[in-house]
C-alpha cells in the first residue's frame, strides 16, 4: 500500500474511539447476536436503505454502502495486518482485501464458486461469472437479482438451504458466519453436502484462543461483547471429518479489532 501509514494501539484506541470504554467496560455494551437482530441490522436497516437507491451499478452500491457507514470513497481508514495498524485510503483498504479473497479462490479453485451470507453480491461479481451465492437478507437477494447475480435465500440455521449448492463446488464465506455465534450447525449442514464440496474457504473474524497480545485480547473481547463467533476454528479442529489446509490469523483487517482470519479445509475422503 502506497499511502499506508502505521500508527500505535494507543492512537487507535483514544478517548475518540467509542470501543475504547466498551472494551474496559466502562460503558455498558452486549449484544445478543440471534436471527431476529440479524433481521433488524440487516435486512431492514442496511439493505432495505441500499435498495432504495436506484443506481446503476454494483460499485455504484457499494460505495452508497460505505457511505452509510460513515466511510466516505475519499476518506482514509485503519486496518491490521496481524497487531500492527495503519491509515490507509479506503481505495487501497479494498484493493488489498479483494485481492486476498480473489488470491485464495484462484488457488482452490474449482467448477463453480459458491458464497455463502453473500449479500447483494458485490463479491460474486468479483470472484468470476461462475459465481453464485446464498444470503438471509431478503432485500440484499432483491437487490442481487436486480444486478445480474445468481443469488438464491439462504438461511445458515436450515440444513435444507444448503441444498442450492451446485456439485463441483468451492464454497467461501467473508465475514457472514460471524453473525453465527456457535458455528457447529453450518458445519453440520455443510456436511451434508460434501458430495459437492471441493474446498471451504473462510474470510472471518472468530475468537482466537492462541492470542496472547494485548491486542489479541481485546480482539477476543471485541468478538465477545459483539455476541459475534466465538468457537468456527475449534469446531473445524474437532471435526475428525475435517481436513485443515490453511489456518493464518488476523492476516488482514477491515476492522482492526474485527480481524480476518483465514481458514482453508475440505472434508476428508470427499
Amino acid at each position: 500500500m502506497k499511502q499506508m501509514k502505521q500508527i500505535s494501539i494507543n492512537d487507535y484506541l483514544n478517548k475518540n474511539n467509542p470501543w475504547s470504554q466498551r472494551l474496559l467496560g466502562l460503558t455498558s455494551f452486549k449484544k445478543d447476536r440471534t436471527i431476529t437482530q440479524v433481521e433488524n441490522e440487516y435486512n431492514l436497516d442496511k439493505y432495505a436503505k441500499l435498495l432504495d437507491y436506484d443506481l446503476r451499478t454494483i460499485e455504484d452500491y457499494k460505495l452508497k454502502e460505505f457511505e452509510l457507514g460513515g466511510i466516505k470513497p475519499s476518506g482514509s481508514m485503519h486496518v491490521s495486518f496481524g497487531d500492527d495498524i495503519f491509515s490507509v485510503s479506503l481505495a487501497e483498504a479494498r484493493q488489498s482485501y479483494y485481492k486476498l479473497i480473489k488470491e485464495k479462490i484462484t488457488q482452490y479453485t474449482s467448477k463453480n464458486i459458491c458464497e455463502l451470507g453473500c449479500g447483494y453480491g458485490f463479491n460474486l461479481s468479483y470472484v468470476g461469472e461462475k459465481a453464485y451465492g446464498g444470503e438471509y437478507s431478503k432485500n440484499a437477494v432483491s437487490l442481487g437479482k436486480k444486478l445480474g447475480m445468481e443469488i438464491s435465500e439462504f438461511n445458515y440455521y436450515n440444513c435444507e438451504d444448503y441444498n442450492f449448492i451446485k456439485e463441483n463446488s468451492t464454497v467461501f464465506t467473508t465475514h457472514s458466519i460471524e453473525q453465527i455465534p456457535d458455528a457447529n450447525i453450518i458445519i453440520d449442514c455443510l456436511e451434508k453436502q460434501k458430495h459437492k464440496i471441493n474446498y471451504v474457504i473462510h474470510f472471518e473474524p472468530t475468537i482466537v484462543n492462541e492470542r496472547d497480545s494485548l491486542f489479541g485480547l481485546l480482539r477476543n473481547k471485541y468478538i465477545e461483547i459483539n455476541d459475534y463467533n466465538h468457537n468456527l476454528i475449534n469446531v473445524l479442529k474437532k471435526n475428525p471429518n475435517v481436513e485443515i489446509l490453511e489456518l493464518k490469523h488476523d492476516i488482514f483487517g477491515l476492522s482492526p479489532l474485527n480481524s480476518t482470519n483465514l481458514i482453508v479445509w475440505k472434508f476428508k475422503n470427499n
